[in-house]
């Protein structure tokens, strides 16, 4: 019965991550107009001078001026794959979140891959831990009749002594 009483919930929690998922691919979330659009790139490269700041954080000379490269090249229509590719090769290593190819990829894949994996481990304890509690839940029927049948037998064995 316990079964019944969670499906319920297991459907509300399925129907709530598809809502989710749905609101989360169909927002824009991409910059509006020159200016966002200028911000978020520098914010996804790195200072080549400084210690783990973005392009956009980091007041250092060269930041400012990728910045201003940045918006000359947005402002000239440059896509954001063009601009992010010729301030690499101005500037090596800038690239803050490396590209989702070749051994980079292993980045992207692995967590997904340890979460799905993860989720699957604890699906199936879950599953033996119900499995298991099943089992202790108490008698079913046929240890009723096991036990009813040796009561049965041990009253007629007992029935026929001569005890007082």
């Amino acid at each position: 019965m316990s079964g019944l009483k969670s499906r319920p919930v297991w459907l509300l929690l399925a129907a709530a991550a598809a809502g989710l998922i749905v609101v989360g691919a169909l927002r824009d979330s991409g910059p509006r107009n020159n200016s966002e659009r200028v911000t978020s790139l520098a914010r996804q490269l790195k200072c080549p001078v400084c210690s783990g700041e973005s392009v956009d954080q980091s007041q250092a000379p060269v930041a400012i001026t990728i910045r201003e490269e940045i918006a000359r090249l947005v402002a000239a229509g440059s896509t954001d794959g063009e601009i992010r590719s010729r301030i690499e090769q101005s500037y090596p290593g800038s690239q803050l979140v490396p590209p989702a190819e070749g051994a980079n990829l292993l980045l992207w894949v692995l967590p997904v891959v340890a979460l799905v994996l993860g989720l699957g481990g604890v699906a199936l304890a879950f599953r033996r831990w119900r499995l298991q509690a099943d089992a202790l839940a108490g008698p079913d029927d046929d240890d009723r009749a096991l036990v009813e049948a040796a009561l049965r037998a041990e009253s007629g064995s007992g029935s026929g002594s001569g005890s007082p």
